[in-house]
């Protein structure tokens, strides 16, 4: 489980989700709508920025750093996750997108894969012992309540595309 807890963790990282998505806007530029990459990108961008000003308003310390860690322990503050909330941000608005037009079942299975990362990267934060379990529910709701917040307002900013 640490090697698999390890790597997974990754998915909620901005540094992994900033490079996907703007890969994924380059490489199907012509079949996503310009309101759906704004929904990614803003979705995972608000979320990290909204997370992060929390840890600085709330300033609740790390878990008791413990020795044997398998990462190194953040040293920004602990509440809310940021992992989590752009792994929320980013999987709910990459199955919104994705999942748009396709049949029923296959449409469940995109939320359900997305769904299974965003529990995982939220289990790996509490494993690696770098977060509280509280941590990481705060930030699934942060990221579901903004990318919920951001798809409405794209959608009534651009209410005559039907594409958001």
């Amino acid at each position: 489980m640490d090697i698999f807890f390890f790597y997974i963790t990754w998915l909620g990282s901005i540094l992994i989700l900033l490079p996907t998505t703007v890969l994924v806007s380059a490489v199907f530029r012509r079949v996503i709508h310009l309101t759906d990459m704004c929904l990614i990108l803003g979705g995972l961008l608000g979320s990290s920025l909204l997370a992060h000003v929390l840890k600085l308003l709330i300033s609740r310390p790390r878990p008791t750093v413990v020795k044997d860690m398998l990462v190194t322990m953040p040293t920004d503050f602990s509440f809310p996750s940021a992992h989590t909330a752009q792994a929320t941000a980013f999987f709910i608005a990459l199955a919104l997108v994705t999942s748009r037009g396709l049949e029923a079942k296959i449409g469940l299975i995109v939320w359900v894969l997305c769904g299974l990362v965003i529990v995982a990267v939220g289990l790996s934060r509490v494993y690696l012992r770098v977060h509280y379990i509280s941590d990481v529910i705060a930030g699934a709701a942060l990221g579901l309540v903004w990318v919920h917040l951001l798809n409405h307002l794209i959608r009534a900013m651009f209410s005559g595309g039907g594409h958001a």
